[in-house]
């Protein structure tokens, strides 16, 4: 393929994600919405914390950069993160919650005690893949509420509720 048509395809990848994020800005989902760089996203959003999410259509990867500080590599609250993450691909779940593999893969991965969250897009479904993330990364933060509700208020200041 020539250097042109990637470059094309590249950017048509990239706008798919932009377009989908603006439309989460757009209906007041994210709070202060903006691309810092091409292909990377800031906003404020579930737990009024700032996220940035980094679109790499080279490696067709959206990754939530350190999106959980303070999580040990060896705690028993990764562990517990790593199995919410694989079992999103579990076919028990209800489509609208599960991540098909056929489309998209999820991890996560611990650099330093901060975790981050990546969908690596298949067959270019960049647009599910945008989806998926949100939906899985909305997903953790109810199930961190209900099985892990100190590390929020240790690390977010959310409140003990």
């Amino acid at each position: 393929m020539l250097n042109v048509e990637k470059l094309k395809m590249t950017n048509r990848h990239l706008s798919v994600v932009r377009n989908i994020f603006q439309a989460y800005a757009d209906r007041g989902v994210f709070r202060g919405f903006s691309e810092t760089k091409p292909g990377r996203f800031q906003f404020i959003w579930v737990i009024r914390h700032q996220m940035e999410l980094v679109v790499d259509t080279t490696k067709h990867e959206l990754r939530f950069k350190q999106l959980l500080p303070g999580v040990p590599a060896k705690s028993e609250l990764y562990a517990d993160l790593k199995n919410f993450v694989a079992e999103r691909h579990d076919r028990q779940l209800p489509e609208h919650r599960r991540v098909d593999r056929r489309r998209a893969e999820v991890s996560c991965s611990n650099r330093g005690g901060a975790v981050s969250i990546s969908l690596k897009v298949k067959n270019n479904q960049y647009a599910y893949g945008a989806n998926r993330i949100v939906n899985l990364v909305h997903e953790l933060f109810v199930h961190l509420r209900q099985t892990h509700p100190e590390y929020l208020v240790e690390n977010f200041d959310v409140p003990q509720e």
